[in-house]
């Protein structure tokens, strides 16, 4: 059983509609479905609009404060506040968040793939047998979980790792874990991504116990 190829994915979701940015049409509408994460909240950005910067800047003590304490030379730290003021960090977030939306397939495109139908694919998300997030008022469904195989056409233990990911997982974040190797995850020796491990038919326990260890942090 082969994953998924994710250049497959890559151009599968444009989430940029032509839509007025009213109030969330289906807020609610996907808690019942148990496949969907962090019971249905929204993701898109115009329902999360950017955190305003608060507080205030640092005194000169507390700057040496904080170089003493994290970064051991004013260089570094110069930097480093450099960075942020060029706005250098919210691009890497912006890059990192689209990421997550682009390698998603929408709920026809999800169907395309499986061949059931819309109706069953929506049956497996209420199951657990799918994974799906939300991103303005549309699910989404991670490309990850899918793979090549026609007699087994998404990974095994979904419905697991379902309940496994935190709430607070931002659908980047779980696709981060599921496509980086992990030490504690390994084939013949070498890391394999969760992905790996799950299409070599190995059992899902290793990965619950990484998430559950995440969670505790």
């Amino acid at each position: 059983m082969a994953a998924m190829d994710f250049a497959d994915a890559d151009d599968a979701v444009l989430v940029a509609r032509d839509r007025e940015l009213d109030t969330p049409r289906l807020d609610g509408a996907f808690r019942r479905l148990t496949g969907v994460h962090a019971g249905g909240h929204d993701f898109g950005p115009r329902h999360n609009p950017p955190r305003p910067r608060t507080g205030r800047d640092l005194s000169p003590d507390e700057e040496d404060v904080l170089i003493d304490a994290a970064f051991g030379m004013r260089e570094r730290y110069e930097k480093a506040k450099a960075a942020v003021a060029r706005g250098e960090l919210d691009a890497i977030e912006r890059r990192s968040w689209q990421r997550g939306l682009s390698a998603a397939l929408i709920l026809e495109d999800a169907d395309d793939w499986l061949d059931v139908g819309t109706g069953r694919v929506l049956t497996q998300l209420a199951l657990g047998d799918l994974f799906a997030f939300v991103c303005d008022d549309e699910l989404l469904f991670p490309a990850w979980q899918f793979t090549d195989d026609p007699d087994q056409s998404t990974l095994n233990y979904l419905s697991w790792l379902v309940e496994a990911f935190d709430d607070d997982m931002h659908p980047t974040s779980i696709l981060g874990f599921m496509t980086r190797p992990h030490p504690y995850t390994r084939i013949h020796g070498k890391p394999a991504t969760p992905v790996e491990w799950l299409t070599a038919g190995r059992h899902v326990q290793p990965l619950l116990e990484l998430l559950e260890t995440r969670r505790l942090r």
